[in-house]
């Protein structure tokens, strides 16, 4: 009996957290963020391929373009249901499980898509797309946290959405130059070959989290291995413990996301990501129209719709940095210092729209990603995946809403003038709950479980 005892007090324990914090970033961890990267980016094109292929459809089908317009926001549903009722498989299944079959699921939907034959079909398929990316999306976030270093986990956030981003703007470019040649379906078939293909390409390289790993007691032999990868000079046998110092709660994990004190601060996560989503989505589908319709060159309205997402992924980077180093405040003033730039942009002509479009994307679109980050990293990893997703699916309401309804109040001709100053004070909400949380999240921080044995790696 004494021997046992003896054999259980020296039993190697590795905690995997630890590891990662100290372990030297190289090949391994660039190898993982540019996987993880691609799927945001295959995503953020599939996201936005029904909008490229759109003309060419309406003028195929002989369409009036306001009845395309549900086949955006079927899309965007799926996207919500996606997010919200699938986003926990992330935390049960694993991350690399729902990340591939999340993208074959929807690479084989969007691949449908381009033999649709009649706007019902359409509207449907996007909507099962839909599902796909929103169920992906969160557990690519998770996967890559759980192997960045503490101090790096926003800017990990903020790449990943860097890519997001690009992969949008990249579909531009790939519509322009394949449906001329082409036709539309070839915007839907690149869209549906390249997730599946990257999902095999992930199932055979990249590896499962190991802090999901060690917080479920699942495949420690893989674990083993990568802990290897990560630190070659870490010794351990078959008789080793690895965990992680965090706590796992029981139950339902979207229960999780309102226990333990963390109620308050996933109400205000949600209230910030439905307007900053809402003030977005209104900004990028109504921009160019407003400014054509207020006298703008044409040519300058499309150009500043460009800057706003390409100054969004410039700020998203910038402000990921920031909330590192500094606090999550910074993007809680991203959002005030958005609001003038948004009150003076329809007043904006010729370079001066141009500049006041940039500063726009950067502190709202920026923050936007930023906002991204916070959702990432406040949640533990046993909820993290339900977290994100959502975060992400309550905030697809105000992605929806905000279109829907910038054409209600554009069709009542309310000035253009208010339709910005509105705008503004979405802003404004979304940093006074960033505040918010900000301040529970100093109050309550979270409770750690009892202290490790000192024969702990």
């Amino acid at each position: 009996m004494m021997k046992s005892k003896e054999k259980m007090k020296t039993k190697t324990i590795v905690d995997v957290g630890a590891v990662i914090e100290s372990s030297q970033l190289g090949w391994f961890h660039a190898a993982l963020l540019l996987n993880t990267c691609l799927v945001m980016f295959i995503e953020g094109y599939d996201m936005q391929a029904a909008a490229y292929a759109a003309p060419s459809i309406i003028r195929s089908w002989h369409l009036s373009p306001q009845y395309f317009a549900p086949v955006f926001a079927f899309g965007l549903l799926g996207n919500l249901l996606g997010g919200t009722v699938l986003g926990h498989l992330g935390d049960s299944l694993g991350r690399k499980k729902v990340i591939v079959g999340g993208s074959i699921f929807f690479g084989i939907f969007t691949l449908a898509a381009a033999y649709a034959t009649s706007l019902s079909w359409l509207l449907v398929l996007r909507f099962v797309a839909g599902i796909g990316i929103g169920a992906s999306i969160p557990a690519a976030i998770a996967l890559a946290v759980e192997y960045a270093p503490s101090h790096m986990k926003a800017r990990v956030i903020g790449f990943l959405f860097f890519g997001y981003t690009m992969g949008g703007t990249a579909g531009g470019f790939v519509a322009a130059e394949l449906i001329p040649k082409f036709g539309w379906p070839s915007v839907f078939e690149v869209g549906g070959i390249g997730p599946i293909f990257l999902a095999l390409l992930i199932a055979f390289t990249v590896p499962e989290s190991i802090r999901f790993l060690a917080l479920k007691q699942r495949r420690l032999d893989n674990l083993g291995k990568t802990l290897k990868q990560l630190s070659p000079d870490l010794v351990f046998d078959d008789q080793t413990a690895f965990i992680v110092n965090e706590q796992r709660h029981k139950g339902l994990p979207v229960r999780q996301l309102f226990a333990h004190g963390r109620g308050a601060a996933t109400t205000l996560l949600w209230i910030a990501f439905m307007s900053s989503l809402l003030g977005h989505y209104f900004l990028t589908s109504w921009l160019p129209t407003i400014l054509a319709g207020a006298a703008v060159p044409l040519a300058y309205a499309i150009i500043a719709g460009a800057l706003l997402q390409g100054g969004g992924g410039v700020g998203g980077i910038f402000l990921c940095w920031l909330s590192d180093r500094k606090s999550i405040l910074y993007i809680a003033l991203a959002y005030c210092a958005a609001c003038p730039f948004i009150v003076f942009l329809p007043h904006g002509r010729g370079n001066s729209l141009l500049l006041l479009a940039f500063l726009v994307g950067f502190f709202l679109v920026g923050g936007q990603i930023g906002l991204n980050s916070i959702a990432g990293t406040f949640y533990s990893t046993d909820v993290r995946s339900t977290g994100v997703g959502w975060a992400l699916g309550v905030g697809r309401l105000g992605s929806i809403a905000g279109p829907v309804l910038g054409g209600i109040l554009i069709s009542k001709r309310v000035p253009v003038s208010s339709l910005f100053q509105y705008t503004a004070l979405v802003a404004l909400l979304c940093a006074f709950s960033i505040f918010m949380v900000s301040r529970i999240a100093t109050k309550n921080p979270p409770v750690m479980p009892p202290a490790l044995p000192e024969d702990t790696y």
